[in-house]
Formats: C-alpha cells, sequence, structure tokens
C-alpha cells in the first residue's frame, strides 16, 4: 500500500524522490526538501517491505530460486501482483543503446527487496531479458546491470550532511565521476543526467542567496517521529496548494492506520507460532481468518504475502 501510495503522490503531484546523491544511506522513506537524497530514498527504492517500511523482516533463503519461483513469489503471491514494470529495454533497431528507461526497468525489479534476494532480482531481471530480446542481447543488458549495480552499492569516500552545504558539491563531483567511470559516460548521462541538472541548477539557485521557488521534484516533506505536523502541513500548503496538503494529511492517516492494523496481525502470527496447543493447521487458519475479520478483500493478499503465510 505504502508502495501504491508514493507512485500515486508522484503522478498527482509529479513529485519524484530523487533527484540526485542517492547513494549515501539506508533505506528510508524521504524526510527532508533537499535536493540531495540517498538512492533508498527515490522514488524506485521505497518499497524493501520488509526492512524500509517496518513491515516483516525477510527470512534468509538458503538457495537461490529459480525465476519462474521468483516471479510467483512477487508477482502471484507478493507486491507485484497486478502491476507492470516500468521502463523499458532501450533496444532499438535490435540494439541496446543508453536510455534512462533501462535504469527504470531495473529500479521496478528493485522493488522486490525483501520479498526476494537481490541475487534472485538479478537472475529475474536476465531471464526476463532474455525471453524478450534473446540471449545476447540480454547478455549485454546484464552488463549494464552489474555496472548499475556497483554505482547503487558504492562506498562512498565524501559524506553528505544536509545541514552543511559545503559537503554538498564534494559528494555530487564524486558521484558523477564514478557513474561515468563505472557505467561510460553515455550510460551515466543517460541515467543521470537531468538529476544531475536539478541539482546543478538547485545548488546555484541557493548561492546566488535567493530561495528557490518550490519545485514538484522535490520529496514531499513528510511527517515523522520528532516532527511539528503543523508545519509540515504548512510546507506542503506552500509548496502544493490547500487541497493537495489535505489529500497528503488523508493520505499519511490511512498510511498509520494500515501500519497499525499490519503490526496487529503480525503480533497476532507470532502469539499463534508461539502456541504449543495448536498444529501447524490450526495456526494458519487462525491467522488466515484473522486477516479476514480484519482487512479488505484486496488487502488480504497483500497482508498473507508479508506474514508469509
Amino acid at each position: 500500500m505504502r508502495k501504491t501510495w508514493i507512485v500515486g503522490v508522484a503522478a498527482t503531484l509529479v513529485v519524484g524522490g530523487a533527484w540526485l546523491l542517492w547513494q549515501q544511506g539506508a533505506v528510508t522513506p524521504p524526510n527532508g526538501s533537499s535536493p540531495l537524497h540517498t538512492e533508498s530514498e527515490s522514488t524506485w527504492r521505497i518499497a524493501d517491505a520488509g526492512r524500509a517500511l517496518g513491515l516483516v523482516a525477510a527470512k534468509s533463503t538458503p538457495t537461490a530460486r529459480s525465476p519462474d519461483e521468483v516471479r510467483k513469489r512477487l508477482f502471484k503471491d507478493g507486491s507485484f501482483a497486478g502491476t507492470e514494470a516500468a521502463g523499458n529495454w532501450c533496444i532499438a533497431d535490435k540494439k541496446l543503446k543508453p536510455c534512462g528507461e533501462l535504469r527504470s526497468r531495473f529500479e521496478y525489479y528493485v522493488l522486490g527487496l525483501g520479498e526476494v534476494t537481490i541475487e534472485e532480482i538479478r537472475g529475474l531481471i536476465q531471464d526476463e531479458a532474455q525471453r524478450e530480446n534473446g540471449a545476447q542481447l540480454a547478455g549485454e543488458i546484464m552488463a549494464i546491470w552489474d555496472k548499475y549495480w556497483q554505482v547503487r552499492t558504492y562506498e562512498w569516500r565524501n559524506k553528505f550532511v544536509q545541514s552543511d552545504r559545503a559537503t554538498w558539491m564534494p559528494v555530487f563531483e564524486e558521484q558523477r565521476s564514478v557513474r561515468r567511470q563505472v557505467l561510460g559516460a553515455p550510460w551515466a548521462e543517460a541515467f543521470f543526467k537531468d538529476d544531475e541538472k536539478h541539482f546543478e541548477n538547485y545548488y546555484a539557485q541557493l548561492e546566488s542567496g535567493q530561495a528557490p521557488p518550490p519545485d514538484p521534484g522535490e520529496p514531499v516533506p513528510q511527517m515523522a517521529p520528532g516532527k511539528d505536523p503543523t508545519a509540515v502541513h504548512a510546507e506542503r500548503v506552500a509548496r502544493y496548494g490547500e487541497a493537495a496538503a489535505d489529500r497528503l494529511a488523508k493520505a499519511d492517516e490511512e498510511w498509520a492506520q494500515w501500519e497499525a492494523r499490519l503490526s496487529g496481525a503480525q503480533r497476532e502470527w507470532e502469539r499463534l507460532q508461539k502456541a504449543s496447543n495448536l498444529s501447524d493447521a490450526q495456526r494458519k487458519a487462525e491467522i488466515v481468518s484473522y486477516v479476514k475479520s480484519n482487512f479488505t478483500p484486496d488487502e488480504q493478499l497483500r497482508v498473507q504475502a508479508l506474514l508469509r503465510i
């Protein structure tokens, strides 16, 4: 649900979570108004369902599942059900050509982290690419994937401190350099040129001493522990208007209710698993009954997948 809400807000308000500098931190939703955010704060890396949203910790998988098993896990039993892949393979005239849509395609599959492993995601991407484009082009696509993931998980020397603007440009320059070293200039520019240009414009505006106008590309100001709800609402109103701010407040409320109900289901499942007087079949029957009583029909499949029933 959180993933659906985030994408819905992005479509409604033209809000994307990542301009730039996105590889710096752990998996967390956007929580500020600066254009400098971690990759995990990007629109595409919001849904590590087990860790990023605090839903259910992913269990380790001793052996990698086959692509067909991963497809079933994500598209039938998991959070990809009813979705279509974003982006495309960037194949034109039977050749792989640099374009940003391949990054979108990669990040769509990365949304499955927490439900499956990154190794299984790589296997799924390779299988999907081969089915659609043949073995040779799939091999070329996977070479770009491996380089992209190297950038995605790179340990940066410079550290970004949002409150210290002196740290911004060193981080930006390092990332721009590493992207081109690893991916090559054509692919780095295809994947990141817009983000980089957006940051440069924003930084120049700040350096001029003038406050930049509200930009729909900035992350939505988020409610979080310790934040003043009134201040967050006021910032939303300033950027998007009263009606949009009210819609975001309603979405916050719905999300909080979802988290509370899901946490309740987690606690109930944990209690049932410890109940020595129940058989495995009885435990499953009890939790399925609980889910049906507390969640709508369109939520039940997602909850069962997250609880790994």
